[in-house]
């Protein structure tokens, strides 16, 4: 429950900067070849670890770690603003492990 109101905010964020065309406050991103079938293959390029694999299904519109991410452009919060979003639930009770699984 709580993480699904952690990734609702995370796709609010995205959404809203992707309506108002503020491209350069998230991470443009073309899914490879090589990406479509390793979302944790993205997260590790775009933030540097594997652990941010549910925001990349997220913003990509999948919803298990075996769907296919659609061979197209998708659209990253930056590293500071998920960051950001992080400490806000883990502030409010939320403990890293929920967050990350």
């Amino acid at each position: 429950m709580l993480n699904n109101i952690y990734l609702n905010t995370v796709r609010s964020h995205v959404d809203l900067l992707v309506r108002r065309a503020r491209n350069d406050k998230l991470i443009v991103w073309d899914v490879g070849r090589d990406e479509t079938h390793d979302p944790t293959l993205i997260a590790y390029r775009a933030y540097g670890n594997r652990d941010d694999a549910d925001i990349v299904m997220l913003c990509a519109g999948t919803n298990r770690i075996g769907e296919a991410l659609p061979n197209k452009r998708i659209y990253l919060p930056l590293p500071a603003s998920l960051a950001q979003i992080k400490r806000t639930y883990t502030n409010s009770g939320l403990t890293d492990g929920v967050l990350n699984g």
